[in-house]
């Protein structure tokens, strides 16, 4: 039997007595029978309230956060996410092709807090724990509306990455997998095992404290997630190849495991489609993260064989970071490393062309905290440094500090500012050193809109 029921009864019955106590013979004194009419109706009361509660809930859709994780056996879920931001600031000792150019300006910078992103996820359950899932994700300019660039993956082997440029449209992500009781499995387009592993221990807490250089963006943390320096020509060298070797990977299996006590295993491969040898062109890596309370630790390593086109023959490429992370009420501190060691080798680009690379050596050591000032607003500041050894008495470096401020004026809408400056050291006429500068500023205020919408069926 239904509440309403027994509410509706219960109704009944106590009007049914009120009106015998009315009614009938004075069987008590006049002061206990008005209390015990007024005490029904203060029950009579109750209940209607409960009643119309009930009705109010039942009428009004189930609330978001109420749809369970997985959509539930045969049902779908599906959720429609992303960020939108933008910031307008000036950056000084702007380097260009032509000397004559060079100087300070004020611009339009994208992704000053966060990416701007358009994601798609979607989910289904389907009984003994099994959870199918997808999810594309596209990483686009607010100034434009362009996809940002460069788009990152592997290069080798080239058909699995086609036009590695701005007409790939879901540049962040695209990957099917399936869920259990013993972790995850993912196929496609995804994030690195290098990401996953230090992903809560990134030292600028995922701010953009490279608008003063070169490294923009989608450069931020370089080698600590697998962002590489290589050379284009003996003693120079630039984002080249390393552009295509940070945050995502191509064609990549990945296994999740299950939270055990804290801790998380990472595993990703992914193969090389050569003719002659699994191992050409193959990329695999590993990784761990552990968190007991206000602590966090994460290490991965990764070892890509990129094929020389040249010589037919793989060659190394070898990336490992490690990073920690601690709390003090308010305040959090983050540290990280990462070191890259990059082989000579000759690959095609995007256009079929070879391009010979020479080998190279970069790390990145990094150290940040953000302190919560209040509820609503909190400060960050990092520090960044990049060394590369590219070859005897060329061994340049460059330092990065950077400050920001974020103010939440509601939970998914951010006020922010930005400040950084860069100074390289070694060769000033390399690319990744300010393109000859010695040193630049840069400060920004920005905005910062996140959304997420779910469906379920």
């Amino acid at each position: 039997m239904s509440r309403h029921r027994h509410a509706h009864r219960a109704r009944l019955l106590a009007l049914a007595i009120a009106g015998a106590f009315t009614a009938g013979p004075v069987l008590a004194g006049e002061k206990e029978l008005q209390a015990q009419i007024e005490d029904l109706a203060r029950r009579l009361e109750s209940l209607q309230r409960q009643m119309a509660e009930q009705k109010a809930a039942a009428a009004a859709p189930a609330a978001p956060a109420a749809a369970p994780a997985s959509s539930g056996p045969g049902n779908f879920k599906l959720t429609l996410s992303g960020n939108i931001d933008a910031a307008v600031g000036h950056q000084g000792n702007v380097a260009t092709s032509s000397a004559a150019l060079q100087g300070g300006t004020t611009k339009f910078f994208n992704g000053g807090m966060a990416p701007t992103n358009l994601a798609v996820t979607g989910s289904t359950g389907f009984g003994d724990g099994l959870t199918a899932l997808f999810k594309v994700d596209t990483e686009f300019l607010t100034s434009s509306g362009a996809n940002m660039l460069p788009v990152s993956g592997q290069i080798g082997p080239s058909n699995y990455n086609g036009a590695n440029g701005g007409s790939v449209l879901f540049n962040r992500a695209a990957y099917v997998g399936l869920a259990g009781r013993y972790g995850t499995v993912n196929l496609g387009r995804q994030q690195t095992v290098a990401v996953d592993a230090v992903i809560k221990v990134e030292p600028s807490n995922y701010t953009n404290f490279f608008m003063s250089s070169v490294y923009g963006a989608y450069n931020l943390g370089n080698a600590i997630y697998g962002q590489g320096l290589v050379n284009t020509a003996a003693g120079k060298y630039s984002a080249g190849v390393s552009g295509n070797l940070d945050s995502r990977d191509n064609a990549m299996i990945k296994y999740v495991s299950p939270n055990l006590a804290g801790a998380r295993i990472v595993a990703g491969y992914s193969p090389g489609a050569v003719a002659g040898g699994d191992s050409q062109g193959s990329k695999a890596a590993v990784g761990a993260s552990y968190d007991y309370g206000n602590f966090s630790i994460g290490g991965s390593y990764t070892e890509w064989n990129p094929m020389d086109v040249v010589t037919n023959r793989d060659v190394k490429y070898r990336l490992h970071n490690l990073g920690v992370g601690y709390r003090f009420g308010p305040l959090s501190v983050r540290a990280a490393m990462g070191h890259t060691a990059l082989p000579a080798v000759t690959l095609k680009d995007s256009t079929n062309t070879n391009v010979a690379y020479s080998a190279a050596d970069a790390s990145v050591k990094g150290i940040g905290a953000t302190y919560a000032v209040t509820p609503s607003v909190d400060v960050t500041a990092a520090y960044y440094v990049k060394r590369y050894d590219i070859a005897s008495g060329n061994k340049p470096r460059v330092d990065t500090l950077g400050l920001g401020a974020t103010w939440l004026l509601y939970k998914n809408t951010k006020l922010y500012a930005l400040f950084d400056h860069a100074s390289s050291r070694g060769d000033n006429q390399a690319a990744q050193t300010l393109g000859g500068n010695g040193s630049a500023n840069a400060f920004a205020v920005g905005f910062s809109y996140a959304f997420s919408a779910d469906m379920v069926r």
